[in-house]
């Protein structure tokens, strides 16, 4: 028995999401399939970075991953499995799993090469069907991870730069913008408790030429609503949050953008 999770971005009016598991299920009838997530904005690929990254540690180990955000396919990008310390992950190499494989200590990369772990015919538009979902069946049933095709070295990743600490200056970027309208940057809480700043100091948020003010908080709770917080959030990063109100909405960012706060 093996539990296989699925990230798409193919949304759950059509049949997609149904033709994938049946294709798992077909190959691994005991497996255990846990959807993730199919409501990732149509080939966002940053934002299904960050959600399965946040996700993914907290499945039980030796989980197999499907994740399908893949505005590529077709193209000469590569399929591939990752192999790590804890879990595996089976999907397009187009920076969608760089960080969730690095997070969960990555061991190897194959690219995805040998015919039986192929669908007949395959579509050219379809490979989270054809390729990613036969491909976990086959993993959840027995086969591993190195059988699929040749090792390659290195995986795409997303541009995305480390955030930079200099004296009172934060330089990083955003990882996404969730459901509430929260920032959540790149800016992980070891580098945050390294931060200059007491709880309800004040924080300059630049965007361009726009200056904000915000406060550090412990929660949303701790600034008055409609304002601006900067706070450790629940997945482990720094995030900027508007009380009862969208700080993506009030900001105008998106994902990889870059921000500078000032404390």
């Amino acid at each position: 028995m093996r539990v296989v999770t699925l990230l798409s971005d193919f949304g759950l009016r059509d049949g997609y999401v149904a033709q994938m598991k049946g294709t798992i299920l077909d190959l691994c009838p005991s497996a255990i399939i846990t959807d993730i997530s199919h409501d990732i904005d149509r080939h966002n690929i940053p934002m299904g970075s960050f959600v399965i990254e946040t996700t993914a540690p907290y499945i039980p180990r030796d989980t197999i991953h499907v994740a399908v955000v893949d505005p590529g396919v077709g193209s000469a990008r590569k399929s591939i499995v990752v192999e790590c310390e804890t879990a595996i992950f089976v999907g397009p190499d187009n920076g969608l799993m760089a960080r969730a494989s690095e997070k969960l200590g990555l061991k190897s990369i194959h690219e995805i090469r040998e015919q039986e772990f192929l669908r007949k015919p395959v579509s050219s538009t379809f490979h989270g069907r054809d390729i990613f979902a036969r491909v976990a069946g086959m993993i959840a049933s027995g086969r591993r991870p190195e059988e699929v095709g040749p090792r390659i070295s290195e995986l795409e990743k997303l541009p995305i730069s480390p955030p930079r600490l200099l004296e009172k200056k934060l330089v990083c970027q955003v990882l996404h913008v969730d459901a509430f309208g929260n920032i959540i940057t790149n800016a992980d809480d070891k580098l945050v408790r390294r931060i200059p700043l007491e709880f309800g100091e004040r924080v300059s948020i630049l965007l361009g030429k726009r200056k904000l003010q915000a406060q550090y908080a412990r929660s949303y709770s701790e600034v008055g609503k409609g304002a601006l917080a900067v706070l450790l959030g629940s997945q482990g990063f720094l995030e900027i949050a508007v009380r009862e109100g969208s700080a993506g909405d009030k900001l105008g960012v998106k994902a990889l953008d870059k921000l500078e706060l000032r404390f």
